[in-house]
């Protein structure tokens, strides 16, 4: 989420105390000892650490100093300072270690529209008398569902909330009306065991692609909050996580073009656990960067739409007919790979990987990108037989000519859409359809949830 922040205070790394300001993502600091012992005090990162601070309000705060910082302060008049990409700060003063956390919640923004937090207000009665209008709140139990998590050989629990945030003091919002309080949704994340702040990044990184496939749009935004055990084993709240990289553009998708966490049901952590693991991670580099690219597509998107349509093919196991030309061709071509490799005198290293990469590609020399996305087309339909000879010739001469775009822009750059452009929407719906299918989502709550998001 977008905040504008500045902290000044000091950071106390090996006893010593060093002046600092953040502001933002930039960190300032210097030693302000004896000028003679200055040169003895440095600081090395070999690899990326975190600095512990307290702020002039004697609240804690944690900075991520990046790989490679070497800080080695020669003058107090001239600090040291760098960027890093992750801030941790305590909600009070009352807080004394965050070096570690038992949960996280992932909570506001773009969760918000993942999970309605409407849905935990009740719908108010017709009233006669404006003093009989009030405004009442379901239980919890009608809207939070919590799910059993296997991430990294550890069981976790992800529930989702929805908190309420009643305005005691009559704020007035800048159009002078009485702000009432605002409801934000949540997404809470309890671990068996403690988590130290190197792993913070993993967590909200995981969650944000997550995130991202149900937005389709990658400026998805959301707060973060540090979670602590209490001798209830109930957790509290004790510090915010800050993530550089956030702009106001933040997503502005609609709730009803928005994929819902909800429509998964008992499926939701096999579908999370396809963003834990580099092997089954979608593919989703042609999703738009921001609002405006929502309504564009560049030649770069169909690029990487049909990377991932290679992608998901080799995931879903689907098989293609096997033909006797191309099995043939096959052999010939990789016995004459294996007799060029013998004759090459260069690194192994950098042998083996050309190599790697050449027999990798003849490996689908029987199967083309059309034949691919056609047949990941045909297993998106939820009744192959009611679907009209004419469609699927119309549908396969379309891929025909996507496909055939993509082979212009890599080999030419020339790019001329025809219909590609309009069709690409639909080569979206296939792909999601397959990826949901992959998580073990039934065709028709997978073909659902694809039409929500990408559908008229």
């Amino acid at each position: 989420m977008n905040y504008k922040y500045n902290i000044t205070g000091y950071i106390l790394h090996n006893d010593i105390q060093y002046f600092c300001t953040v502001n933002g993502f930039i960190v300032k600091m210097f030693y302000k000892g004896e000028p003679e012992i200055q040169k003895l005090h440095k600081i090395e990162a070999e690899d990326e650490k975190y600095l512990f601070g307290f702020s002039e309000t004697d609240c804690i705060f944690a900075v991520l100093m990046p790989k490679g910082t070497c800080f080695n302060a020669f003058s107090s008049h001239i600090p040291y300072h760098f960027g890093t990409h992750i801030l941790i700060k305590a909600k009070s003063s009352d807080v004394n270690d965050i070096s570690y956390f038992d949960g996280l919640e992932f909570y506001g923004e773009t969760v918000n529209k993942i999970f309605n937090p409407r849905q935990g207000v009740e719908h108010p009665k017709y009233a006669y008398k404006v003093e009989d209008i009030n405004i009442a709140f379901k239980p919890h139990s009608d809207y939070s569902r919590e799910y059993d998590i296997e991430i990294k050989e550890e069981k976790i629990k992800i529930k989702t909330i929805i908190y309420t945030y009643i305005n005691l003091n009559e704020q007035k919002n800048e159009d002078g009306t009485v702000s009432l309080g605002a409801l934000d949704s949540a997404v809470r994340f309890k671990f068996n065991t403690q988590k130290s702040l190197n792993e913070l990044y993993y967590y909200w990184l995981r969650f944000k692609e997550f995130l991202v496939f149900l937005a389709g749009r990658k400026n998805v935004d959301f707060g973060v909050r540090l979670l602590q055990k209490h001798e209830s084993d109930s957790l509290c709240y004790i510090a915010d996580g800050f993530f550089s990289g956030n702009s106001s553009d933040v997503y502005n998708g609609e709730i009803r073009k928005t994929i819902q966490i909800n429509m998964f049901e008992d499926k939701l952590p096999d579908l999370f656990m396809l963003f834990t693991d580099e092997k089954t991670l979608p593919y989703l580099p042609f999703l738009p960067k921001n609002n405006k690219e929502a309504k564009h597509i560049s030649y770069t998107d169909v690029l990487d739409i049909c990377t991932a349509f290679e992608i998901e093919f080799e995931l879903s196991k689907l098989k293609i007919q096997s033909n006797d030309v191309a099995n043939n061709l096959y052999i010939v071509l990789k016995n004459a790979i294996k007799e060029f490799r013998k004759n090459q005198v260069e690194e192994a290293d950098q042998k083996d990987k050309v190599f790697d990469v050449a027999f990798s590609n003849i490996q689908h020399i029987n199967a083309s990108l059309a034949d691919k996305i056609y047949l990941l087309y045909e297993r998106s339909l939820i009744d192959l037989d009611s679907v009209s000879n004419n469609e699927l010739n119309t549908n396969r001469k379309s891929i025909n000519d996507f496909v055939k775009l993509r082979n212009n822009i890599t080999h030419s750059g020339i790019v001329d859409w025809g219909g590609c452009g309009v069709f690409f929407i639909f080569l979206l719906k296939i792909l999601y359809i397959n990826m949901l299918m992959r998580a073990g989502l039934n065709k028709n709550t997978a073909v659902n949830i694809a039409e929500r998001k990408w559908g008229a």
